[in-house]
């Protein structure tokens, strides 16, 4: 089962970063390297983290993708699953990620919601950066790992692919 969901979780990963490349820069006018693309969306997915309480974080596990998107060009693409308590309240703390994003200029932010409509409590976030970076937050309310989770999932622009 554990291998199960994280399969699950590593396919969401890609189809949520490859969603994220809605921005498609040139790979040679951003002037970003591969390696300074990757660290600033994981900049990014840290400060999103550091809203966090430390004491409603149990785990966490991190994954990252490298996807093509275009001839010699490439988008970092990661994730990282934490596990939290069962009382920390998911749905408000991706409403104050959603409000603290809607403040910065050249972000863009869409919440959802329970698909089914039985809840109006926000379920994810997305906000997408006019320079190509893309966050999407979400919350799982169960996991094998002992309780409900969270993944952060963070990508950046398309940009000149390094040397495999």
């Amino acid at each position: 089962m554990r291998s199960g969901i994280k399969a699950m979780l590593a396919t969401a990963a890609v189809v949520v970063t490859m969603t994220g490349c809605g921005v498609v820069n040139d790979p040679g006018s951003t002037g970003l390297s591969y390696d300074g693309s990757r660290a600033a969306a994981l900049s990014l997915r840290d400060e999103v983290q550091e809203t966090l309480s430390s004491a409603a974080v149990l785990s966490s596990s991190d994954d990252e993708v490298r996807i093509a998107c275009g001839d010699d060009a490439a988008q970092f693409g990661g994730t990282r699953t934490i596990v939290v308590a069962a009382d920390f309240d998911r749905a408000e703390w991706l409403d104050q990620a959603a409000a603290s994003f809607e403040q910065r200029q050249g972000w863009k932010i869409q919440k959802k919601v329970a698909a089914d409509g039985s809840s109006e409590a926000t379920t994810a976030v997305s906000m997408v950066s006019a320079d190509g970076y893309y966050l999407r937050l979400g919350e799982f309310s169960t996991a094998p790992q002992g309780g409900p989770v969270v993944v952060l999932s963070a990508s950046g622009p398309c940009v000149e692919a390094p040397p495999e």
